[in-house]
């Protein structure tokens, strides 16, 4: 998994998958919003606090003696008797009397439930401490807060036998919350984390998805060049079908596209005069069919004469795609000695066609007999390119077997259907068997395609075709 999340990490892919599932993250943003907001108005409360102050003497005579004037040893002492006092008025003991005096005791009020709501600090630099009190009932709060004004100056001079304290400012009734569930914050934190979760999740699937969808995913795996780009089609209609087969009629950049991968194919041919072609995939449907028709008509349109022979003996849908009438006999049959003359049928002028014959129960076999080998290299005496389509090398194992007759393999993969660890799996084979790879096809591209290099010229994709 970590190896298919490595190879898929690439920061277009993520903004991709962010923006393709932008709406579900604002749909379950919105959703958790209002789960979130709905839980915090149901269960909303307010805190209140309550203050007092106290002023802090180094001698408790100086708290009824108006005139004396205080020395800075005199302050450093009383600023030393802090902390003890504020130790003090946290006690067990005394806060128990806190809630005797406030009769709080009888209604299962206990001294821990005080303390959790009492904080006391000190004012920087001065004699003065300040007790707080909090509480969601801001009468009980204020109460509190006085009661302990009351009782701490005689309990303080009895525990700590020096010093004294006086109230500065007693509690008054609090008017507003020190804080209270905030609605549209649990609905911005519901917000965020549903999107958020929509993300990862979709992050995930998305990593983890291995179908090809942009050129660079080939281009950044493997060092085999793509020698074609193929576009998807689209009909000038609803419901009218496009044909894909190669003809005079065809959209100039469906012709340009194989007349780019016709002349790449020049280059690969070794010096042959006659070379050829195994076309293959990974899986099905990934278009190896249509393409190795149509680039046996481009080569035929040039004047050179092209034999294309059916070798998916297992699942050939040739015939069909060509228009034309199977024999009684084809290679199968030729292959394994039924007939002595291969039945070879003409398509159109420069282009011949050796269809599959019957089904054998042993394809990869005749393949790889010597009456394969004979029959290419009489052919080759015939003709100026060959061109074999073979089944799925990641379904079955015949097209490895025709590695040593064959100029190079050219692989199909196709946008949105191809899945990249099948490819490579794919390579893997055919590289184990010495074979020759020339490049791939890409195939199906869509014309919405950062990397359709034909978008800014119409030629009638969805709007009519015209040359």
């Amino acid at each position: 998994m970590f190896k298919t999340i490595l190879a898929n990490f690439h920061l277009e892919k993520i903004f991709w998958i962010i923006k393709k599932n932008l709406k579900y993250m604002i749909l379950c943003g919105l959703i958790f919003a209002l789960l979130a907001g709905g839980f915090a108005y149901t269960r909303q409360s307010a805190t209140y606090v309550a203050q007092i102050s106290f002023y802090v003497y180094s001698n408790p005579d100086y708290i009824t003696d108006t005139g004396v004037n205080l020395s800075t040893s005199e302050v450093s002492q009383a600023r030393s008797l802090l902390a003890s006092y504020m130790q003090i008025l946290k006690s067990n003991r005394f806060l128990n009397m806190v809630l005797e005096s406030l009769g709080m005791d009888e209604i299962g009020y206990t001294a821990d439930y005080l303390k959790k709501r009492i904080g006391a600090t000190a004012v920087n630099n001065t004699t003065v401490f300040v007790v707080s009190v909090y509480d969601d009932d801001p009468v009980l709060a204020m109460n509190v807060a006085n009661a302990i004004g009351e009782l701490a100056p005689a309990e303080i001079i009895r525990i700590v036998k020096s010093g004294g304290i006086e109230i500065l400012d007693a509690a008054e009734l609090p008017t507003v919350p020190y804080s209270s569930t905030s609605v549209l914050l649990y609905a911005a934190i519901g917000a965020v984390g549903g999107a958020f979760l929509v993300a990862a999740i979709a992050l995930l699937r998305g990593l983890l998805n291995t179908t090809i969808r942009r050129k660079y995913e080939i281009e950044d795996l493997f060092t085999i060049p793509i020698i074609g780009t193929i576009p998807s089609l689209l009909p000038k209609k609803k419901k009218e079908t496009v044909e894909l087969r190669l003809n005079a009629d065809s959209p100039f950049v469906m012709k340009e596209a194989y007349s780019d991968l016709r002349t790449n194919l020049m280059f690969t041919a070794r010096g042959e005069k006659c070379p050829v072609y195994a076309i293959s995939s990974a899986d099905s449907n990934e278009g190896k069919s249509f393409n190795s028709i149509n680039i046996a008509l481009s080569f035929a349109h040039t004047g050179r004469k092209v034999l294309l022979i059916d070798g998916d003996m297992r699942k050939s849908e040739l015939a069909k795609y060509l228009e034309i009438e199977a024999g009684k006999t084809g290679l199968s049959d030729y292959l394994a000695g039924l007939t002595k003359k291969p039945e070879i049928n003409q398509v159109q002028e420069n282009f011949d066609v050796f269809l599959r014959g019957s089904v054998p129960p042993n394809p990869a076999e005749l393949l790889i007999s010597k009456n394969m080998e004979q029959f290419l290299e009489n052919m080759k005496q015939e003709y100026d390119v060959i061109i074999i389509d073979l089944p799925p090398v990641g379904i079955v194992s015949d097209a490895l077997v025709l590695a040593p007759l064959v100029t190079a393999y050219i692989l199909v993969v196709r946008e949105m259907v191809t899945k990249f660890d099948r490819e490579e799996m794919i390579v893997r084979k055919l590289e184990a068997v010495d074979a020759n790879i020339c490049g791939f096809i890409y195939n199906g591209i869509s014309i919405k395609s950062p990397d359709y290099g034909y978008k800014n010229y119409d030629y009638g994709y969805g709007k009519g075709y015209s040359d």
